[in-house]
């Protein structure tokens, strides 16, 4: 029996084979506990929500990922619980959390498959680290994959520990300002209960949206951002989008490409009047890595950013690397975070 993110019991007679899910970056999870992860999806809502660098490397090794039926949704909204049964699982898994879910495990439910909600109303309680690891090692308990799982969570908190260690007795929580999926108009930011502003608290640094959007999510206006002037501006962005107007950083993306984008992003409005982009504490991320089970990657680049004195050693490129050695089926290559470098100063970055 096992108890899943919404509190709920779930009985599983065998570990799960054919798993059904609502967010296809449960691929990622799989991946760092499964040496088969693309066997193990018997159907996926909206694969392209996977870095398409990463999809192409996963097919590479793994072509019958193009065989991957697309049934369900996202949302329970737009659920079809005939598609999903469809696809004859045996586990439906919902990898990221909306309320409104009840008819469908209902129905699911009726019909005999068990439903795994590895994130939801319990996993609210818990600090990223924490949510990560609850998700990771509930996937490996549901399809017998348990001791890797664990292995890799052991891993995530020990790097997690030594920075949130020497953070204990640090005063200075430099501002920093996350502006999601970063465009021509500034700035759509975190809110106060996203994760992603948990993890800049415990990298040692304040988001300006934990104050100013109570929401998951929300937009700040000029005025506002000018008058905070955070001393940290990170910019988030995926691989299929313009390196003209936003950040370009991905699977399969040169570093180059990442930072003319970055670049780009900076020098656009407001954003080349902020302290932080003058002083060239300018950075980007992948989004979708700061939402998934690779998270830790970018938190070490969140401590490095914010206090770079304080974590010269820690190198975000070196972790992803032993976690492609010993943890991922298919190598994660690309550019996932990116800063304006060491070029000189100047008001033009």
């Amino acid at each position: 029996m096992l108890e899943d993110a919404a509190g709920r019991q779930v009985r599983l007679e065998m570990p799960a084979k054919r798993i059904v899910t609502n967010e296809s970056l449960l691929l990622l999870s799989l991946a760092l506990i499964e040496p088969d992860p693309v066997s193990r999806i018997a159907g996926w809502a909206n694969p392209r929500r996977i870095d398409s660098g990463m999809y192409a490397a996963f097919r590479q090794k793994f072509p019958a990922i193009d065989d991957i039926p697309t049934v369900g949704a996202l949302q329970p909204a737009q659920t079809s619980v005939e598609s999903i049964l469809s696809a004859a699982p045996d586990l439906f898994v919902i990898n990221q959390w909306q309320a409104g879910w009840e008819d469908t495990v209902s129905l699911l439910d009726a019909a005999g498959i068990p439903v795994l909600f590895l994130d939801g109303p319990v996993n609210d309680k818990r600090d990223p680290l924490e949510a990560m690891a609850f998700s990771v090692e509930l996937l490996g308990k549901a399809i017998g994959r348990d001791a890797k799982a664990v292995e890799y969570t052991a891993f995530v908190r020990e790097h997690y520990t030594v920075i949130t260690g020497r953070l204990k007795n640090v005063a200075d929580r430099p501002k920093v300002l996350v502006d999601g999926f970063a465009n021509a108009t500034c700035c759509s930011t975190p809110g106060r209960n996203n994760r992603m502003t948990q993890n800049i608290a415990l990298a040692g640094g304040v988001s300006i949206g934990a104050d100013a959007v109570s929401a998951y999510e929300g937009r700040l206006n000029a005025e506002y951002v000018l008058e905070v002037d955070p001393q940290v501006y990170i910019a988030t962005g995926a691989p299929n989008l313009s390196p003209e107007t936003s950040l370009v950083v991905g699977g399969g993306v040169s570093t180059q490409t990442a930072r003319a984008s970055l670049r780009n992003i900076v020098l656009n409005g407001v954003r080349r009047d902020l302290t932080a982009v003058r002083e060239r504490r300018a950075f980007g991320i992948s989004h979708q890595m700061s939402i998934s089970a690779l998270n830790v990657l970018i938190f070490e680049c969140f401590a490095k950013w914010t206090h770079p004195d304080i974590f010269t050693d820690i190198d975000p490129d070196k972790t992803l690397a032993e976690i492609n050695r010993r943890f991922m089926a298919v190598p994660i290559e690309g550019t996932f975070w990116i800063g304006l470098g060491d070029e000189p100063s100047n008001t033009n970055p």
